[in-house]
């Protein structure tokens, strides 16, 4: 019995040993534990570190495709549609019924109007300017006639005012005296205007010339007091009226003496354009 006592208990020693043993193995070289007896997964890579977060580009808000500005469409029968057919610039703006731009011609007759009138006295304004008595004029243009007439003075030249305002009466005579004379109507009206359709009934307008005349030809184109005038005219609100190759147009010889009013601005544009009175106006009319 001892002996049987002694062989289990040695065998149970046995079996607790190789109990043992398998735990050791199993254990030491397990994912669980390490010399220091810490348990953790063995032979597992090392994590890596963790990414950085890619920076955010920012997103770009496309651009709006902008609608195009459409073209404003010009009026063909305006100042502006006008001019721009004939190869002109802008004209400018301008109220063509103001009183600067009242029209007297063979079309356009003015009846037996009659202007705000006071005389003018060219003497009394300078020794260099004179005149005939009884000169008037639209009263409204007393102060540019008087600084285009001082101008022509301080530029050398001596002054004289003649035929500012006539009145229908007094165009009525003129016309048939011209007739009397033989002419036609048709010519005489290409000499002297018919009542009611005189540029100087206005009394917007003057003969300027560099002493008195009997009989004003074109030759006066040549005096130094024309050739002043006409280049400087339109600093003061003044054109020539009846202009050279323009007859056709205003129907009426040429006149390098006949200086009309029409404003500065006017006037600036129609020299700069070479036009006569009547091709400005009708750019506001017709």
């Amino acid at each position: 019995m001892r002996a049987s006592r002694g062989v289990r208990i040695a065998f149970a020693v046995l079996i607790l040993l190789v109990f043992g043993f398998y735990l050791y193995v199993h254990v030491a070289e397990g994912p669980f534990s390490d010399d220091a007896g810490t348990f953790h997964i063995r032979n597992q890579e090392p994590s890596a570190p963790a990414a950085e977060p890619e920076e955010e580009l920012p997103i770009e808000t496309p651009e709006p495709t902008p609608t195009p500005t459409p073209t404003p469409t010009i009026d063909p029968n305006s100042p502006v549609g006008k001019a721009a057919a004939l190869g002109l610039p802008k004209p400018p703006d301008i109220d063509i019924t103001s009183w600067e731009f009242l029209m007297a011609n063979p079309d356009h007759s003015i009846e037996e109007y009659e202007p705000p009138l006071a005389e003018y006295h060219a003497r009394s304004v300078s020794d260099y300017m004179s005149s005939y008595d009884e000169l008037y004029f639209d009263e409204r243009i007393f102060d540019p006639i008087t600084q285009f007439s001082m101008g022509a003075v301080e530029a050398g030249n001596k002054v004289f005012l003649s035929s500012g305002y006539r009145s229908y009466n007094t165009q009525v005579g003129l016309f048939n005296r011209k007739l009397g004379q033989g002419y036609s109507e048709e010519e005489a009206a290409k000499i002297v205007a018919r009542p009611g359709t005189s540029e100087h009934q206005t009394g917007l307008c003057c003969d300027i010339t560099d002493r008195p005349y009997d009989f004003k030809t074109t030759d006066l184109e040549n005096t130094e007091l024309y050739k002043w005038m006409s280049a400087h005219c339109h600093e003061y609100g003044f054109i020539v009226r009846f202009p050279k190759e323009k007859e056709d147009i205003t129907k009426i010889m040429y006149e390098p003496w006949h200086f009309r009013y029409v404003g500065v601005e006017a006037a600036t544009y129609m020299v700069e354009n070479n036009l006569c009175y009547e091709e400005f106006y009708d750019l506001y009319t017709g």
